[in-house]
Parts: structure tokens; C-alpha cells; sequence
């Protein structure tokens, strides 16, 4: 397998993407590519970046989204356009999208990816699914309960929902020559290859186990039988009207965490709204009886969260013994909550992500003196199993997590 990575900041679209796909064309060594990433700020999102990019690979699979921010290493790209680029004689992968998924609903979309996935693949050797979905869609927990019907309950799937400047208006999907909102695009990857996930979030629980008592989908009705604004009321001594102007600060800091028997962290939840009646309007599902708490996260737990994740993401598991032999790139999906609750020290949890990689796998052939790309994205919401190492859970619908991916051969 050969990766190869471009990255641009210019400003005019065209000369972007000629800058970031020949920087990545060039590190394959005049092999053709098997897959094309194509991830961008929502500023470049537009037909003409992929009709431009089809004209440099007019028979080769493009996916990918728009974002807040490209993850490049340990740095931050805005503004910018980034090209990543695999060669791989024993990949094999099928892509495919499903578009208007509220108007086909959540689930009967994740069904129809998982059959259109499978078509290519005519019995072969199935190993994990990469999701990209838009960032404003409010089921991601339906579309993978959908797609798991089709590809296994406990089939390994991960990925992340795109992203916009943070004005949560309207997010893009790249696929092949198609550009697309409300819809959803995966990758099925099979072949003689080897693979590893982890996914962290670092959030802590507060206070007492609570029950949740009456909800709708992502919707929260009560709590304990109380409107399920009260949760928040209590804790922060502030009325509703303060709770909603300061509800971004609030989500970010203080989401609600879903506890799941068996898991060694709880599911987060962002709370996007407050209803006039208290009910919570969350970003994934709320399943009436479930056991909620309220959570808190800090820089520290966030970063040590990041590097445990690493850590495992480098031990060898059960999914791909020799995975520390054979990595060649690492995709990671974070999301743009852990942005703005680090800021400056966003980078810093990058860091963590690469100095931990570099380090566990610094003194093993092949890798002395091999610098292996780490390539993703910032996201409204992450695909992983809340447990990936050791155990090839049921994969969730996240907020608030980072997610880590390695592929090799």
C-alpha cells in the first residue's frame, strides 16, 4: 500500500486542488490510485472541484466532505483543500451513497447503503465500512441501525458526519462527480489488508444516575418524570431563557451521557435545543428508560482521553494481530466540539496523537525512521463502537469523540 497526501490553502479552487492532487499524485510513485479522499472548508465545496478532480482520475472512486477543519498530522488546516490518495493491489473496496434521506427516513437509507455496498463484493471477504453523512442530519443512530441490518450487528463500522464553519447551515458530501447534502456515502473495505480502530471521548459523569423517563428518537422529554430541562435547571441555578442563551457553552462542556452496559464510557449526547415544554432536542437518540448522567469535560481529560486512544490504536487486537507490523495511514475523525472546548491546545491533542503512534512503533520493522500520515477531519457527530479495542462492538452514533482508524498491508 502507498499513501500519498496533498494539502492547499490557495484561494482559488482550481489552483487548490491542482496543488494538493499533484503533491499527492507524486508521493505514489507512478502508481495508479485505488481511492480518492477529497476533504475541504464548505467555502470550496462546489460541482467544479469535482468535475475538475474526475478530469486527474476519471475512473478512480471519490469520496469525501466538507469540514470545519482538515487534520494533517498534528496540524489544523482552515481554509483549505486536502487530496489523499491510496495505491493498493490487494484492496478492495465498493463505495456507494444514498441521497434524500428524510425523505426515505433514517433507517430504510441505512438499509439501501448496505445493499448497494454489497453488490460489488459478490460474497468476498468483508472488513470494515467507512460512513460519511451529512452534518445536520438529526438520526445518525436509525442510519446505522439501518446499515448494521445489512452488513452485521457487530460488523465494524466507523466514520463522521461533515461539518460547516460552525454555523450548523448546510454541510457537503463528496461522491465521485456528485456533490451532496442530505444524503449519506460509504466505503466497504475487503481484501488481504489489516485494520485497527479506537474511539475516546474523555468526558467524566456527574451527580447521580438519572432515568430517563419519556422520549421521542433524539428528543427528551423528562427525566425522572420532570420536564428534562430540570436536569440542567438544578445544576446550574439558571431558568430556561439562560440555559438557551448559553447552550452552546453548556452542550460543549456539559452534554448528557447515556450509560450502556458493559461500556467503559458513556454514549454523549450534545443538547442542540431546548424546547418551550423542557424537552431536550439532542443530536442522536434518547431511548426512553435509559440511565443518563450529566458529564463534564476539561482539556486534561480530553488530550488524555486522545492519547489512550492512540495507545490502543497501536496494540495488537483481535480485529488485526499484526497490525502494529503493516500500518501505512491513520484516518482520524474528531469532533469539532473537542475544537472549541481546546482551542489553542487543539493541536496539542494532535500531538498526542502522533508522538504516541510514532513512539509505540518507533523500534519496529518497518517503521524505524518511517513517518506514517495521519489524514481527517472535524465532525458534527462520529461512527465507532464505543469499546473498539478487544471487542468488535455494536457501533454507535458519537458526539463529542475522537475516532481512530489504521490501514495497512
Amino acid at each position: 500500500m502507498i499513501v500519498g497526501i496533498g494539502i492547499s490553502k490557495q484561494i482559488d479552487i482550481s489552483s487548490a486542488l491542482q496543488e494538493a492532487f499533484w503533491q499527492a499524485k507524486i508521493q505514489l510513485k507512478d502508481k495508479e490510485p485505488t481511492l480518492c479522499f477529497l476533504f475541504s472548508s464548505p467555502e470550496f465545496a462546489g460541482l467544479s472541484i469535482l468535475k475538475n478532480i474526475h478530469i486527474y482520475l476519471p475512473h478512480i472512486p471519490i469520496v469525501g466532505v466538507s469540514t470545519f477543519g482538515i487534520i494533517f498530522d498534528s496540524h489544523i488546516y482552515r481554509h483549505s483543500l486536502a487530496v489523499c490518495l491510496i495505491h493498493s493491489e490487494n484492496l478492495k473496496i465498493s463505495v456507494a451513497k444514498v441521497n434524500d434521506i428524510r425523505k426515505k427516513d433514517a433507517f430504510m437509507a441505512g438499509r439501501e447503503l448496505g445493499i448497494n455496498l454489497l453488490k460489488d463484493f459478490k460474497g468476498e471477504k468483508r472488513n470494515f465500512a467507512m460512513v460519511f453523512s451529512d452534518g445536520l442530519l438529526e438520526e445518525g443512530t436509525k442510519l446505522l441501525l439501518g446499515l448494521q441490518e445489512i452488513l452485521g450487528a457487530s460488523f465494524p463500522l466507523l466514520g463522521g458526519s461533515a461539518s460547516d464553519n460552525l454555523k450548523f447551515k448546510q454541510t457537503y458530501l463528496y461522491f465521485n462527480e456528485e456533490l451532496l447534502t442530505d444524503a449519506v456515502v460509504g466505503i466497504l473495505f475487503g481484501g488481504k489488508i489489516v485494520f485497527n480502530l479506537s474511539s475516546r471521548h474523555g468526558w467524566k459523569p456527574l451527580g447521580k444516575s438519572r432515568t430517563v423517563t419519556k422520549s421521542k428518537g433524539n428528543i427528551a422529554q423528562e427525566i425522572d418524570g420532570q420536564p428534562a430541562v430540570n436536569l440542567y435547571k438544578d445544576y446550574f441555578g439558571k431558568d430556561t431563557l439562560l440555559l438557551k442563551k448559553d447552550l452552546k457553552y453548556i452542550s460543549t462542556l456539559y452534554p448528557l451521557g447515556i450509560y450502556l452496559e458493559g461500556e467503559e464510557e458513556y454514549l454523549l449526547r450534545n443538547i442542540l435545543s431546548i424546547e418551550d415544554d423542557g424537552s431536550l432536542i439532542c443530536q442522536g437518540d434518547i431511548p426512553e428508560g435509559s440511565a443518563v448522567r450529566l458529564m463534564i469535560g476539561t482539556k486534561d481529560s480530553c488530550i488524555s482521553a486522545t492519547q489512550q486512544a492512540a495507545e490502543e490504536l497501536t496494540t495488537e487486537s483481535i480485529i488485526s494481530p499484526a497490525i502494529t507490523k503493516k500500518i501505512n495511514i491513520v484516518f482520524i475523525f474528531n469532533s469539532v466540539s473537542r475544537y472549541v472546548l481546546l482551542r489553542r491546545l487543539a493541536e496539542n491533542e494532535l500531538m498526542a496523537v502522533q508522538t504516541t503512534i510514532k513512539n509505540n512503533l518507533l523500534d519496529k520493522s518497518p517503521y524505524k525512521n518511517l513517518n506514517i500520515p495521519i489524514i481527517g477531519f472535524y465532525t458534527y457527530g462520529e461512527y465507532a463502537p464505543l469499546k473498539a479495542l478487544h471487542y468488535q462492538g455494536r457501533t454507535h452514533f458519537h458526539n463529542q469523540s475522537v475516532v481512530l482508524t489504521a490501514i495497512g498491508e
